[in-house]
């Protein structure tokens, strides 16, 4: 048992550092603009689940499931907390836990597939320090915990198959089977799923004992999927059927946001993004050699498939970089040809970063293993090194990562991208006001009140009762006016700044005193 565990150690290490770390800067974290959003939908679900009350049904829907919101009010109702800023710490720990625990069963995965530590150790390094990724860790409960599944799920598949148990085929539905109530595009993972039980039965056709063997697997699969899908899913109690049809169609095709993105320098609705958004974003927001491997990776899996088909679409170690290259193509093609609503850069398609970096780490392999190994850590030493100190240099708003592909000019970033949109930094500018202020009622403007107003349900109660949000209307009475840009990239008028923040030479965060000076914010 020890030697069996003895390769395992050094992720295991890796995930206590990143543990100790998270504990150290979760506090750090502003609440995000949908945070206070999320927990509606999922008190309707719990209030249903428990009391019967069927207000769920009464009220818009966004369509989502709630399988993550409901763990998180279960959190809340356990460790019976009852102030926001108490409730709001909890979402971000349990959140980023959860994060962590996926990249350990990444590690476990990427070992099993390759049998190398340091390869192993480098698939954990890309999956928890990519730095948008990382901040979203945090405050965002919607993508990230999905995100999190879909590591889950390969390292799952992978074992299942290698293994050939029915108990491990039932872990593996009830995994996908949740990760669908968090996100209804888990069925794609389902649905690849059956298809390499097709295979397989259609392979063993000829041994009817073992063709048989694997259609029982099959429903294992199916059972736990749809009883993990049911149960964590309220809203499809009353209807499993009709409710998942519905859900699955209102996300296809999504019309409850008609706000517009900034992007290129344009604002363009939503509902009308150019082909290129999700490729650019994605392009520009990762770190470059993960983006290069990851690109080349699927190339070289694709070309190996076609190369050796019956090697890939047999229960082989091959199979497993197939369904990752799927994994990432699919969503975002689906996306494209669909004309799905997507916007915050690519955060609704963040769950392709797991796949995407499983086919950077194939491609890394490959070179590892031959005279180029020395130039590959390297290469990744420096990768690592930039990243690292990107991320102690602005933390914490690693959410507003560029790489060196785009420019790093004067204001550049924010005249050109929508920056840091979900409103997490409104945190920091209320610190520095109340710490530099203190006056007994300190009296705000801001461009957007929503965000402003979840990060102050933030802050200790007795700080929290010395800020009064006023109206856009009432600026001149104002002390201080808020803003991270969303919505207007431009400069405002006014030159006396209190605070501000910088990243990558874009400014993302500012305050200007308005005390005894005229407020111009137009």
């Amino acid at each position: 048992m020890k030697g069996k565990l003895l390769p395992y150690l050094p992720g295991l290490l890796l995930f206590c550092l990143a543990v100790a770390l998270g504990l150290t800067v979760y506090q750090d974290y502003g609440v995000c603009w949908d945070e206070p959003l999320q927990r509606v939908p999922a008190f309707l679900s719990w209030n249903y689940a428990l009391h019967g009350n069927k207000a769920l049904f009464e009220h818009a829907t966004d369509n989502h499931g709630a399988g993550y919101e409901l763990f998180l009010i279960f959190c809340e109702k356990l460790m019976k907390l009852r102030d926001l800023r108490d409730i709001y710490l909890m979402r971000h720990l349990v959140t980023h836990m959860f994060f962590l625990i996926s990249a350990l069963f990444g590690y476990v995965l990427v070992y099993r597939l390759f049998r190398n530590q340091v390869i192993a150790c480098l698939g954990f390094i890309m999956l928890v320090f990519s730095p948008r990724i990382y901040a979203h860790s945090f405050f965002n409960s919607k993508d990230l915990p999905f995100l999190c599944m879909v590591i889950i799920i390969f390292a799952i598949c992978q074992l299942a198959f290698d293994k050939n148990k029915p108990w491990l085929y039932a872990i593996l539905g009830l995994a996908t089977g949740y990760a669908t109530s968090i996100r209804i595009m888990g069925v794609m993972f389902a649905m690849f799923i059956v298809l390499f039980f097709l295979l397989d039965w259609m392979a063993l056709r000829s041994d009817k004992a073992k063709a048989k063997k694997q259609l029982l697997n099959l429903l294992w699969f199916t059972l736990a999927f749809c009883g993990a899908l049911y149960i964590s899913w309220p809203y499809l109690w009353p209807n499993p059927i009709g409710n998942f049809l519905e859900s699955f169609n209102a996300l296809a095709h999504y019309t409850l946001w008609t706000g517009s993105v900034f992007f290129q320098g344009d604002y363009v609705k939503g509902t009308e993004l150019p082909s290129s958004y999700v490729p650019t974003w994605f392009a520009i927001t990762n770190p470059v050699l993960w983006l290069v491997a990851g690109l080349a990776g699927v190339v070289f899996i694709i070309r190996d498939f076609f190369i050796h088909t019956k090697v890939h679409l047999k229960n082989s170690n091959e199979r497993n970089f197939l369904f990752f290259a799927l994994c990432f193509i699919a969503p975002i093609f689906s996306v494209i040809a669909l004309h799905s609503v997507i916007y915050d850069d690519w955060r609704h398609l963040y769950f392709v970063y797991p796949p995407f970096v499983l086919a950077a780490i194939y491609m890394l392999n490959k070179l590892y293993n031959t005279k180029f190994k020395i130039a590959v850590i390297t290469a990744c030493a420096i990768q690592i090194g930039m990243i690292g100190y990107f991320f102690v240099k602005y933390h914490p708003f690693q959410q507003v990562y560029f790489n060196e592909l785009i420019s790093h000019d004067d204001q550049y970033l924010r005249k050109n991208y929508d920056m840091e949109y979900w409103g997490c930094g409104f945190k920091q500018e209320l610190d520095h006001i109340l710490k530099a202020d203190t006056a007994k009622t300190i009296k705000i403007c801001c461009n957007f009140n929503d965000p402003v107003n979840n990060n102050v349900t933030f802050l200790k109660p007795a700080d929290r009762k010395r800020i009064q949000i006023l109206d856009i209307s009432k600026v001149n009475e104002a002390d201080y006016f808020l803003t991270n840009f969303r919505g207007h990239p431009e400069d405002y008028p006014s030159k006396n700044i209190e605070y501000s923040v910088s990243v990558l030479n874009s400014t993302i965060l500012c305050v200007y005193k308005l005390k005894n000076v005229p407020a111009q914010t137009k």
